[in-house]
C-alpha cells in the first residue's frame, strides 16, 4: 500500500494550473511538426492523464487508421521504447485503456501536453508517440531521425 500512497503524492505534486499562454506554446511547437506517415494530435486532458485514464483519439484518424482495431497495439517513442496499450474500437469512436496509465505515468505526462500519433507499423498497429510538453522546464520528445 505505501506504493499507492507515494504514487498518488508525486502525482498531487506535479498538477498545477496550466496557463493559456503555456497551452499556446506546446500546441504551436506540435503543429510545427509534420511526420511523414499518417498522423493525429491529441490535447492531453486531465481525465487522459490524471482522472481515468482513457484517451479517446480524434474521430477522423481512428475511423480512417484504426477502424475496427480492438486489441492491444503499441505505443513507441523516439528511443524506441514500447508500451502495450488495450485500443477499443467501437460505433465510430477509439480509446485507449489499459496500458495506457503505464505510458502516461512513464512518460511524466500532463493536463496540456500533446501527443502526436504517428502510425509507423499499420499491420502490427504500432504508433509512434511525440511529446510536445506544456512546462517549460519538460523535455520535448520529438522524432530524431526516420
Amino acid at each position: 500500500m505505501p506504493d499507492l500512497k507515494t504514487s498518488a503524492e508525486t502525482s498531487k505534486q506535479r498538477w498545477r494550473v496550466v496557463t493559456m499562454e503555456e497551452k499556446k506554446r506546446a500546441l504551436h511547437a506540435a503543429e510545427m511538426f509534420q511526420p511523414s506517415n499518417p498522423f493525429c494530435r491529441v490535447i492531453l486532458r486531465r481525465s487522459y492523464v490524471h482522472e481515468r485514464f482513457l484517451l479517446h483519439m480524434p474521430s477522423r484518424f481512428a475511423e480512417k487508421y484504426l477502424n475496427g482495431v480492438s486489441k492491444f497495439i503499441k505505443l513507441q517513442t523516439s528511443d524506441g521504447k514500447q508500451w502495450h496499450v488495450r485500443c477499443l474500437s467501437g460505433e465510430s469512436r477509439v480509446k485507449l485503456s489499459k496500458g495506457w496509465t503505464e505510458f502516461v505515468k512513464d512518460n511524466n505526462l500532463e493536463e496540456g501536453d500533446v501527443c502526436v500519433f504517428e502510425l509507423i507499423n499499420m499491420e502490427d498497429v504500432v504508433l509512434k508517440v511525440s511529446i510536445f510538453r506544456v512546462l517549460d522546464d519538460a523535455r520535448v520528445e520529438t522524432q530524431s531521425s526516420n
